[in-house]
């Protein structure tokens, strides 16, 4: 069974995260994707959990971002290198890149140019701050999109340090924000015949993520943003963190009057129920309920002891778990989410693959990625229709790079 992106081609200048992550979603779900990578290859392959042959170069983060791609090593400096990538952009339905704005103009990729030569090519670029306005100029990376965005300033205990996420969270929700733009481009173009530059900001993708803040800041001309509030949720009350006598936790999330009815009971506390009824008493004044909640909770033996009371009262609860706990669970496992990746004769791996179910659709990861610009003569080949003589002298001239093919006899060329 086909992905829904099956014939669709993507040419990927990117690096790291960012783009990495959209373009690996893109071939989950069908896409033939052709990457570049320059000579020392991308920065996370020299991450430190490696993964398959050492001599590859692959670790488990660059196999995340990067199965089901072929690589190719150009130099794109090179003139005979540019006209090489102009045809691979010409060949691609998508051109995905996330340098520093400008810089692809400078290597003569901009989208001036690859619109001039095919006006259907969509063209999607990633940066911290976008390609246009007065941040545009400064340089950064995820953790100061954070910064900029104001959820660092919402995150971790009131009166204590803004802090940051436990993951990428800027790159990969740019990703993510990325991947869904391609699919409006992609419809539009469909529509229209034209293709179209989508500009990604991580600072952009960050701010519009937060949920309620700015929109009751802007109606009472910032009074009501709020700060940080940890693991206490100040206006769906109560919903937080407690901690069970064994030191697991749970989180919980029972703001409505109806499913705050249900605690009252499954607490056997009728107070409570007198005093926070209703929904205004509880954002008004929270923090004694969580008190009387938390010193409840760490009565109980274990966070699935008092998991299970809360569900078998009507209620929502999790024990929280470590993502080692996920490596293997059976529902990733049956949606798809969780599937094996072949790292060549290395074994198998169960991995992430793009979090989304088609009927009639299949989404499956394709082999893992190999050593910097492993398919660099196939793609050469298939791609531009390239001989072995040509492919040959491009790499006496650096322009292209790669494992060289083995021919027949176990000779190179």
């Amino acid at each position: 069974m086909a992905g829904p992106y099956a014939g669709l081609r993507v040419f990927d200048l990117s690096h790291v995260i960012a783009g990495p992550f959209c373009t690996r979603m893109l071939a989950d779900m069908g896409a033939d994707v052709v990457r570049v990578e320059q000579p020392a290859g991308d920065l996370m392959r020299a991450l430190p959990v490696r993964v398959g042959d050492p001599a590859d170069r692959v670790s488990s983060a660059y196999a995340q971002y990067n199965t089901g791609k072929r690589s190719l090593g150009l130099d794109l400096k090179d003139p005979h290198g540019l006209e090489l990538a102009l045809r691979l952009a010409d060949w691609a339905d998508v051109v995905v890149e996330n340098f520093a704005p400008g810089v692809l103009g400078k290597l003569g990729l901009g989208w001036d140019v690859l619109h001039a030569r095919d006006p259907r090519t969509i063209l999607c670029s990633l940066s911290t701050f976008g390609a246009e306005g007065p941040y545009a100029h400064l340089s950064g990376f995820g953790l100061v999109a954070e910064a900029y965005s104001g959820l660092m300033s919402l995150t971790g205990e009131d009166g204590g340090p803004p802090m940051h996420f436990g993951t990428a969270l800027a790159d990969v929700n740019s990703a993510v924000h990325a991947l869904a733009a391609l699919g409006a481009a992609l419809y539009r173009r469909q529509a229209t015949g034209e293709g179209t530059h989508v500009d990604v900001s991580a600072f952009d993708s960050l701010f519009a993520m937060i949920d309620q803040q700015p929109a009751a800041g802007a109606v009472t001309g910032g009074a009501a943003v709020g700060g940080k509030y940890g693991n206490r949720h100040t206006t769906s009350v109560p919903s937080g963190v407690a901690t069970c006598a064994d030191g697991t936790h749970l989180a919980y999330g029972m703001a409505g009057d109806v499913f705050f009815a249900r605690l009252v009971t499954a607490m056997d506390a009728p107070d409570l129920g007198e005093r926070y009824g209703a929904v205004a008493a509880r954002v008004a004044d929270p923090g004694p309920l969580y008190d009387r909640i938390e010193a409840w909770a760490a009565t109980w033996p274990t966070a699935d002891d008092l998991v299970a009371h809360l569900v078998a009262h009507g209620l929502s609860a999790a024990r929280i778990r470590g993502v080692r706990e996920n490596l293997d669970d059976p529902h990733l496992i049956a949606r798809g989410t969780l599937q094996p990746v072949d790292f060549a004769g290395h074994g198998e791996a169960l991995m992430p693959t793009a979090p989304f179910r088609f009927s009639g659709a299949e989404v499956r990861p394709g082999r893992a990625p190999g050593p910097v610009a492993a398919d660099t003569d196939g793609v050469l080949a298939d791609v531009l229709g390239l001989s072995p003589d040509e492919v040959t002298a491009l790499r006496r001239n650096g322009v292209v790079h790669g494992p060289p093919t083995r021919d027949n006899d176990g000779g190179t060329r």
